[in-house]
């Protein structure tokens, strides 16, 4: 099982785990026979952000897991996902198991916990079930370092979404290939143990490590992440979604403590190329980027 994921494991510090199911149907959406009700529409353009609304960074909750959406997605004007980490819907988030042998939520579950919405949303993509039906090799980069979720956000909350990330602002864009050694980063994560303090909820840092060969980043920044902040976005210098939050990992140079984060352009791109979520879906940006971390 993976190094980086050694003190997670050691200390039980995984930001979240959850339950487990055998079933990947979906469950049936209520509806009212022979009536059609036009879905609600993604808003063209958006205001200014408030703490009222779904936007990346805030908490994703489901089975006993508690971790932090990170950015917006959406596949078409109807639809508008919250990214996650993937061990946020597995119990063996902890155990030491191989993602690709892992026990997980199943696709459809739709009682996920979203702050700010009213319905809960639903799982439609892991990438620990996903590389499971893709035959992926248990210790293999792939398997060891991709850790990407999608929860579906009820169409009744569309309205209430932003994309604008909570503290930064942004995402102005998707960071695509592999970011350098060296680069600046910054990091949001509200895990309760934050206690509420912005200081410690975001992060800045740079990179110590290329991970799998570009599938994840070995980051140290000025406040380590802590269980609760897994699942959060991770942004290159200029405001970009460059990574998805994932483990602690032992360090011993700069600092003891790093963060192993996912690189979303990798994981994200596996999800749209074995066709587990539909190619159209792309990421929803804002132009503001705050590096101070003060909207």
């Amino acid at each position: 099982m993976k190094q980086w994921m050694l003190l997670a494991a050691i200390l039980a510090l995984s930001a979240c785990g959850g339950g487990s199911s055998s079933s990947n149907e979906r469950p049936e959406q209520a509806g009212v026979p022979g009536e059609s009700t036009p879905a609600p529409s993604i808003a063209t353009s958006y205001g200014v952000p408030s703490a009222s609304q779904i936007r990346p960074g805030v908490l994703v909750s489901a089975d006993g897991s508690s971790c932090t959406g990170n950015f917006l997605y959406s596949p078409n004007a109807q639809t508008v996902y919250i990214g996650v980490a993937a061990h946020c819907f597995s119990v063996d988030a902890n155990s030491g198991v191989d993602p690709c042998e892992s026990n997980n939520l199943a696709i459809g579950f739709n009682q996920v916990i979203i702050e700010n919405a009213s319905q809960p949303g639903e799982l439609v993509y892991t990438s620990w079930r996903a590389m499971q039906e893709m035959g992926e090799t248990a210790g293999s980069a792939v398997c060891t370092y991709n850790d990407f979720a999608l929860v579906k956000i009820h169409a009744n909350d569309i309205a209430k979404v932003h994309p604008a990330a909570i503290a930064f602002g942004g995402p102005i864009g998707l960071y695509t290939g592999i970011a350098k050694v060296g680069d600046g980063v910054y990091a949001y994560g509200q895990s309760p143990y934050h206690f509420g303090r912005r200081s410690r909820e975001t992060k800045q840092g740079k990179i110590n490590a290329v991970l799998g060969g570009g599938w994840a980043y070995d980051i140290v920044t000025d406040t380590a992440s802590v269980p609760g902040d897994s699942g959060g976005p991770v942004f290159s210098a200029g405001g970009k979604a460059l990574a998805v939050t994932s483990v602690l990992s032992l360090n011993l140079s700069p600092t003891l403590v790093s963060n192993g984060v996912a690189n979303l352009d990798r994981a994200l791109r596996y999800a749209i190329d074995g066709g587990f979520i539909n190619a159209s879906t792309k990421l929803l940006s804002w132009p503001d980027f705050y590096p101070a971390g003060d909207l």
